[in-house]
C-alpha cells in the first residue's frame, strides 16, 4: 500500500461490517473512479492554514494519508464510518457542495484514510495497513500521532459519521483539552447492543460479516472487534461539556430490509424482521448520544438514510459550522 498505485477489490453490496447499523455503509465500496497516481510524502512542516495532502509517518514504520484545506481558528476533523476513506467527505449523491468543500470555505478541515479503508471505485486506502480486526482505541492513537506528525493543532471540532462517531467520542474523552466541539452524524454507539436482545444482536453481527473473498483480496480491510468497541466506550471518561450536535437518519431500514437481503447486501438467512429491531435500537442509540452533554442539539429531520453526508451534505455542513461558531 503506501504510495504504490492503488489496487482494487470488489465488495459485496456496499461492504457491510459487524456492528454497523446497516447500510452502514460504506459508500466506500461504490463503483467508478479512476486510479490515482502515486502520493508523495510532504517534506515541510504544514498546518491546516495551507492546503496539505500526503502521507505522514506515525511511527512503527507506518504512514497515514491526510488532507486539509481552509482557514480559521478551529480545525474540523472529519472521521468517516467503517472502511470509509477521506474521499467519502468529498462526495455527494445529490450533487450540491460536498461537506469537505462547504466546511472548507469557512473553516480549516481535515480528513484522512484510516488503515483498512476503501476509496471510491473500490481502490484501497492510501494508508499503510494494520492487523485487523481493530478498535477505536487504536484509531484514536493513530489519529493523535497523525495530527502531531502533520503539525496540525487544535482546538478541534470532531465530526464522526457512523463508526467514526465512536472514534470521535473516545478521542474527546482521551484528549479533552484538544476538543472544543463535536458533531455526531448518525453515529453508532454501545447503546445499539444494549437496546437489542442478545439473539438479535448476534443476528445483526452475522448479517454483516465481511465475506471471506473480500478478506482474501484485502487482508487489511477494516474490521471491528465489536466487544472491544463497546467496552471501550462504556469505560471511557465522560465527555466534558462542549457544543454537541447529533444528526439522525429519518429513513427507516425495516421497509427495505428484505430487499437488502435479496440483493446480497445482507447475509443469506438474515431474519426479515430484524430491520425493525435495528430501527428501534438505533432510535435509542441516537437519543442516548443526544444526552452525552448538557444542551446538546438533536436534529432528527434530516431527510436522509444512514449516509447523511451524501444524502444531505448541506445539513451536515450547517451543523458543523454552527458548532464551530459556538466553540469559538
Amino acid at each position: 500500500m503506501g504510495s504504490n498505485p492503488a489496487p482494487r477489490v470488489r465488495f459485496r453490496g456496499r461492504g457491510l461490517g459487524a456492528l454497523a447499523v446497516v447500510a452502514l455503509l460504506l459508500t466506500a465500496c461504490s463503483a467508478g473512479g479512476d486510479r490515482p497516481g502515486p502520493i508523495s510524502t510532504p517534506t515541510a512542516t504544514v498546518t491546516p492554514r495551507a492546503p496539505i495532502e500526503g502521507l505522514f509517518d506515525v511511527g512503527g514504520g507506518r504512514r497515514i494519508y491526510l488532507e486539509c484545506r481552509g482557514n480559521g481558528p478551529a480545525t474540523v476533523l472529519l472521521l468517516g464510518g467503517l472502511r470509509a476513506a477521506a474521499d467519502y467527505w468529498n462526495r455527494t449523491d445529490t450533487k450540491p457542495t460536498t461537506v469537505m468543500q462547504g466546511v472548507g470555505e469557512s473553516a480549516p478541515v481535515c480528513s484522512y484514510d484510516r488503515p483498512g479503508t476503501v476509496r471510491e471505485g473500490n481502490a484501497f486506502g492510501r494508508s499503510d495497513p494494520i492487523p485487523q480486526p481493530s478498535s477505536e482505541r487504536s484509531a484514536v492513537a493513530d489519529l493523535h500521532a497523525l495530527l502531531a506528525a502533520a503539525d496540525v493543532h487544535g482546538p478541534f471540532v470532531l465530526v464522526g459519521h457512523s463508526y467514526g462517531g465512536c472514534i470521535a467520542r473516545l478521542y474527546a474523552s482521551t484528549y479533552p483539552d484538544q476538543v472544543d466541539g463535536m458533531v455526531l452524524v448518525d453515529a453508532l454507539s454501545e447503546a445499539v447492543a444494549d437496546a437489542m436482545s442478545p439473539e438479535q444482536y448476534a443476528q445483526l453481527q452475522t448479517s454483516q460479516q465481511v465475506p471471506a473473498e473480500d478478506i482474501t483480496a484485502y487482508p487489511g480491510i477494516e474490521r471491528l472487534d465489536t466487544d472491544a468497541v463497546n467496552a471501550q466506550l462504556r469505560t471511557a471518561p465522560p465527555i466534558r461539556p462542549m457544543p454537541l450536535t447529533v444528526l439522525s437518519a429519518d429513513r427507516l431500514l425495516a421497509p427495505q430490509w428484505q430487499a437488502m437481503i435479496d440483493s446480497g447486501q445482507l447475509s443469506p438467512g438474515t431474519p426479515s424482521d430484524l430491520g425493525a429491531a435495528v430501527d428501534r435500537a438505533q432510535e435509542v442509540s441516537q437519543d442516548y448520544q443526544a444526552h452525552l452533554v448538557p444542551g446538546a442539539v438533536h436534529i432528527t429531520e434530516t431527510h436522509s438514510g444512514h449516509d447523511i453526508p451524501l444524502d444531505n451534505p448541506a445539513i451536515v455542513t450547517r451543523a458543523i459550522l454552527d458548532v464551530v461558531a459556538k466553540a469559538r
